[in-house]
């Protein structure tokens, strides 16, 4: 049976009239391609190249056989490359970078089907996604800053409002008049009443309220659960009664779902922005995931 790579060194000789300069073409020895020619010679049963003092001259067989085949082999090879060019872009790997907590609200599903190979990089601090970035040591990153330098693109995709969520079950009818008479310290009581649910340790988000919303440093409450994954804490949340303060955009599922309650959505509490950024050299990948957070 013949081997198809006998024909593309048949090609290959053919075309240069040479043992060697074919060799250099398929980055093949020249013993391999004598080796080659010698094979299909036996299966096809003809002499097909004559040596000379330089090269090689192709016999009438071989100009023959050269007619049959040329035709489909280009064929073949249009194909290969084709195909091969395809399985390169496919399989290009790219590494998106974010804080843990933002999972759920930026990889979406169209994120993932978009991209054949994406690798998720989690990092809780804005600076060392902006290096790595900038680094190209991942492609592209989400961050809660604008920072600008000349190398890396950035863009504003999303706002979320700081949101104070709770169980279902939870009877915020007092609450609710607290707020409609902007009665901020038993606002403040009914908080400090409740059972607290955080994803920090430090706390930052209760402090931030305490400090936007009651103009005070330091909130009288004792946090119940600290589970270190938004996410897994708003869905602890649905099971147990208890608050807890999250992004909105986190939330909103939960929200739409009826499996947790808006406690409060105060106005002095701060809108957090987030931007895409990507190294220059990455713009092709920064274009297609901006069409998909803008969706």
């Amino acid at each position: 049976m013949v081997n198809l790579e006998w024909y593309r060194t048949f090609k290959a000789v053919y075309k240069h009239q040479s043992y060697s300069k074919a060799a250099e073409e398929l980055f093949l020895t020249q013993p391999t391609v004598s080796n080659q020619m010698n094979m299909l010679e036996a299966a096809v049963g003809h002499k097909l190249f004559t040596r000379k003092s330089k090269g090689v001259v192709p016999t009438d067989h071989a100009k023959f056989l050269n007619n049959l085949i040329i035709e489909s082999l280009d064929t073949l090879e249009k194909v290969e490359a084709s195909y091969s060019k395809s399985v390169k872009k496919e399989d290009k790997q790219y590494t998106f970078g974010l804080n843990e907590n933002l999972y759920k609200s930026f990889v979406s599903k169209d994120l993932l089907e978009t991209f054949k190979h994406l690798t998720v990089h989690f990092e809780a601090d804005n600076q060392k996604l902006f290096d790595m970035v900038n680094n190209q040591q991942i492609d592209a990153a989400v961050i809660k800053e604008d920072i600008q330098t000349f190398d890396v693109l950035s863009e504003r995709i999303m706002q979320s409002q700081l949101i104070v969520v709770g169980h279902p079950n939870i009877d915020t009818h007092n609450l609710k008049g607290f707020i409609r008479a902007n009665e901020l310290n038993k606002i403040q009581k009914w908080l400090e009443g409740q059972v607290w649910f955080s994803h920090m340790s430090t706390n930052p988000f209760i402090k931030l309220l305490w400090m936007h919303c009651f103009n005070k440093k330091r909130p009288k409450i004792f946090t119940n659960y600290i589970i270190p994954n938004e996410y897994f804490m708003l869905q602890e949340l649905t099971e147990i009664e208890g608050v807890a303060i999250t992004l909105k955009h986190n939330a909103q599922e939960f929200l739409d779902q009826k499996q947790l309650q808006l406690i409060w959505e105060p106005n002095d509490y701060p809108i957090r922005d987030y931007y895409l950024i990507a190294h220059k050299k990455q713009e092709p990948f920064f274009t297609i995931l901006k069409s998909i957070f803008q969706n």
